[in-house]
């Protein structure tokens, strides 16, 4: 009688009956949760079904894909527990083509194995299964874009151009901050044509990245750098950290100028920065005081990734990993400066979409680690 490990293969489907069961279970017990944000998509539902004009007007746009989603289920009068259904299913395909890019990258089937686990099993991603939010199905679509990107950077075929432009519309109009993994896209993007000495194409790119810029500074998407926000000196979205008869405004109407002169001249430079590295504190470290002593401890055991992801950040990996790690590096840059100008989520949301890249650098740093071990081990 053979013994042995069971190929990855057999393990990714036993892993995937147990999450598909386990899902299933959560579903029959607790069903999707419709309070709070999701009456937003369901009214949008209804909105584009009667051809009325959505809420929020041009916000509304960047969360137009969920509400056609859910619309979709409201027309046919199918119970919203399907959304649920079809996010956890989209979750699990996300899952395994961020094993597959692990195992392209890092070369490392069981690593990458154990970090496929570690994605299934992340309660800051796959909690937003169970809600009528926006969060889990633009947190797949970042990983199918980040593999489809990766498969264009190493293979660089014109034709994969065409999955990868419909890919980042979808990002982009599943939640505002697509934004950032389109930013994250032009400027790996810039990387790998400065190696790659494809100077013209760098120009093009580099040239196309500021308009972006500038067209994206001077549009009403500035609305969510909120000057009434940062006077109230928030952390925790709608929660005032000083008193004052500020009133709290979901978007701001005068512009950035507006928000840089509140920083200057009524909080002060120095509040705005340590106001600032407080929310990222709240943000990385997800910690509530509201919540329960078993969630909170939850949520600290993830922060243990974090010393991996410093590894993996300035380690040294081989080249088809380095891209991934300058997309991630950035991605998280870029959301870090966002949350410093806005405020962080009560409930954690917002730290969702960047996770799978805290992990990306996590297995990276967990492979160099533990070769680091067998090279010891190997000279004692």
């Amino acid at each position: 009688m053979k013994t042995g490990k069971l190929p990855v293969e057999k393990n990714i489907i036993i892993a995937a009956v147990i999450y598909f069961l386990a899902s299933a279970v959560l579903l029959y017990k607790f069903g999707i949760q419709l309070g709070g944000e999701a009456e937003k998509y369901i009214d949008n539902a209804h909105r584009i079904l009667n051809g009325d004009e959505l809420r929020n007007g041009f916000f509304g746009f960047f969360y137009v894909l969920y509400s056609l989603l859910v619309g979709f289920f409201v027309k046919f009068s199918i119970s919203l527990t399907a959304v649920a259904v079809v996010q956890v299913v989209l979750s699990f395909f996300a899952a395994l083509l961020f094993y597959k890019l692990l195992l392209a990258t890092l070369e490392n089937k069981t690593i990458a194995f154990v970090f496929f686990i570690a994605y299934l099993l992340c309660y800051p991603v796959q909690r937003w299964n169970f809600y009528l939010y926006s969060e889990s199905l633009h947190n797949s679509l970042l990983l199918t874009g980040l593999y489809f990107f990766h498969r264009w950077l190493t293979q660089a075929k014109f034709i994969r151009l065409v999955p990868l432009a419909i890919l980042l519309l979808l990002i982009l109009f599943s939640r505002p901050t697509g934004l950032i993994f389109i930013m994250t896209v032009f400027v790996t993007g810039m990387i790998w044509l400065h190696h790659n000495k494809k100077r013209t194409a760098f120009y093009m790119v580099a040239g196309m990245g500021i308009l972006s810029m500038i067209a994206v500074l001077n549009s009403p998407l500035t609305a969510f750098v909120n000057p009434d926000s940062l006077k109230r000196m928030e952390i925790i979205c709608q929660v005032p950290e000083v008193n004052g008869t500020t009133p709290y405004k979901e978007f701001n109407r005068q512009g950035l100028s507006k928000a840089f002169a509140v920083i200057k001249d009524e909080i002060g430079i120095g509040n705005f920065l340590k106001n600032g590295f407080i929310k990222l504190g709240y943000f990385f470290g997800m910690y509530r005081s509201y919540y329960s002593r078993q969630n909170n401890l939850l949520l600290l055991c993830y922060t243990l990734l974090y010393p991996f992801a410093l590894i993996g950040i300035f380690s040294k990996q081989s080249r088809l990993f380095f891209y991934i790690k300058w997309f991630a590096i950035t991605y998280l840059s870029f959301t870090a400066t966002t949350i410093f100008f806005t405020c962080d989520d009560w409930a954690n949301r917002f730290i969702s979409p960047v996770f799978p890249f805290i992990l990306l650098l996590a297995a990276a740093g967990f492979t160099k680690t533990t070769a680091l071990f067998k090279k010891k081990a190997h000279t004692v």
